[in-house]
């Protein structure tokens, strides 16, 4: 190996890291966030198990759980080229865009279930914490209009390029 490609490797490496911290942050276990990580940087954007496991130094389970993980979740999928029986694995970059979508609608979910923790806390002996809680329960339902608006405007736009 050049001392370029070391170096590029290394970058590679370093990158992988980071952003396998933020996904592990996010809600990924940290090996699925690096696995993600990986096939986000990797040239080509798809690689093989073996390669994967290889570049990430992790066990063969490891690696395996992760990729079921990230494909039951239709952030990844697979490939296959003629006359090759391996598979190889890429971001389903659609995928990807409708599990953050689905999460970001997710908010109002939770603006839903803390208004009805509220109708229970009616009665409360404790009328300052529901005061406080109704603050959030206000934030988290103008965030997810919010949210609401924004996916529906972007989708608008990309609809007409």
């Amino acid at each position: 190996m050049t001392t370029v490609d070391g170096e590029k490797e290394e970058r590679v490496r370093e990158k992988v890291e980071q952003m396998g911290v933020f996904f592990e942050r996010s809600g990924l276990a940290p090996l699925t966030g690096r696995v993600f990580a990986y096939l986000l940087v990797c040239e080509p954007p798809h690689k093989d198990f073996f390669a994967i496991q290889e570049f990430l130094q992790a066990s063969k389970s490891a690696v395996s759980n992760a990729l079921s993980t990230l494909t039951s979740e239709g952030m990844v999928d697979y490939i296959t080229f003629s006359g090759d029986r391996r598979r190889y694995f890429r971001i389903n970059t659609a995928g990807w865009l409708n599990n953050l979508k689905n999460k970001l609608r997710r908010a109002a979910v939770l603006g839903d279930l803390l208004d009805d923790v509220l109708q229970e806390r009616c009665d409360s002996g404790c009328p300052a914490f529901s005061n406080e809680l109704n603050k959030i329960v206000v934030f988290q339902n103008y965030l997810a209009r919010g949210i609401d608006q924004l996916i529906d405007d972007w989708e608008k736009k990309q609809a007409v390029t």
